[in-house]
């Protein structure tokens, strides 16, 4: 087995095509469909069902895939690593953020961070949070700042270090939009913008359809977004209102207005979280840094 087939096999397993995975690879189609009939010989079984046009996995493709991602995975992070042992750098962190986090604030721990620790090079990429907890657990992460689950992983731990109510963003020109804060009742029949099912832990927004349904309001949603930036974009475009955490860094958008929920709005956490084996000098001395800087306020 060779990881070329590796790749092929997961282009075509995405793509569905083999021109279109052929395009992707920069190779012929011909012989990305030799390399890959190769592969399944190889394996002792087919991985695609192929028609005149259309490309569907079979049962063993649809197993195999998501270890093909995992060893495509571990392979990159050693020759990365091998890399950068070759240029000398001390230690390498992979850092996963949520886009809500993505705040000035954040910038200036991290220059603070790298500026006190040079040797450490941080590797930051923007992830949901089920994303984060799955890569801690299979090791591709080293560190997450995410939204916790009720009950987290036995091997993730994590530190709470920010909690923030829920206010509600409304189009600018919305009739709420001058007002200081509203009633639960108020928002029957308000179309919501939420965050993809998925993306947001499975009971982010629990608390906020609890406290709507006690005043006698069905939650209406009209429109999913993938992330906090563009959730906020669809409220400014008028697609409807939207809860979210009180986030200062996050509160200023044309064509957005910011107001208060009632006192019993619910309070969403986000959490610094690291796997507990492995936890290497580097990783501990940034959580420490980390937990300092925003427990400074």
């Amino acid at each position: 087995m060779e990881l070329r087939h590796l790749r092929y096999f997961v282009a075509v397993a995405e793509e569905l095509s083999f021109t279109r995975a052929a395009k992707r690879l920069h190779i012929a189609q011909p012989p990305l469909s030799q390399q890959i009939r190769k592969f399944e010989t190889e394996l002792g079984g087919a991985l695609f069902e192929r028609e005149a046009r259309a490309v569907r996995l079979t049962k063993l493709g649809r197993e195999l895939l998501p270890e093909a991602h995992q060893l495509l995975e571990r392979a990159k992070r050693f020759q990365e690593h091998a890399a950068r042992q070759a240029r000398g750098e001390q230690d390498v962190l992979v850092l996963g953020l949520i886009s809500s986090f993505a705040t000035p604030r954040f910038a200036v721990m991290l220059r603070a961070f790298q500026k006190k620790v040079p040797g450490v090079h941080i590797e930051l990429s923007n992830h949901p949070s089920a994303w984060q907890l799955e890569a801690l657990e299979r090791g591709t992460l080293d560190v997450g700042i995410l939204r916790p689950r009720e009950r987290m992983p036995p091997d993730v731990v994590s530190h709470l270090i920010r909690r923030e109510p829920f206010r509600l963003a409304v189009p600018s020109r919305h009739p709420f939009a001058k007002r200081k804060a509203v009633a639960w009742k108020e928002l029957r029949e308000e179309p919501l913008v939420l965050v993809e099912p998925g993306v947001a832990p499975p009971d982010y927004y629990a608390g906020f359809f609890e406290r709507l349904r006690d005043a006698g309001v069905e939650p209406a949603v009209r429109q999913y977004a993938q992330n906090v930036a563009t959730k906020i974009w669809f409220v400014s475009a008028g697609f409807g209102i939207a809860p979210m955490p009180h986030t200062p860094d996050t509160e200023h958008h044309s064509g957005v207005a910011f107001i208060d929920l009632p006192e019993d709005a619910p309070v969403t956490n986000t959490a610094i979280a690291w796997r507990k084996a492995g936890s290497s000098p580097a990783l501990l001395r940034f959580v420490e840094f980390a937990r300092e800087s925003f427990a400074a306020g």
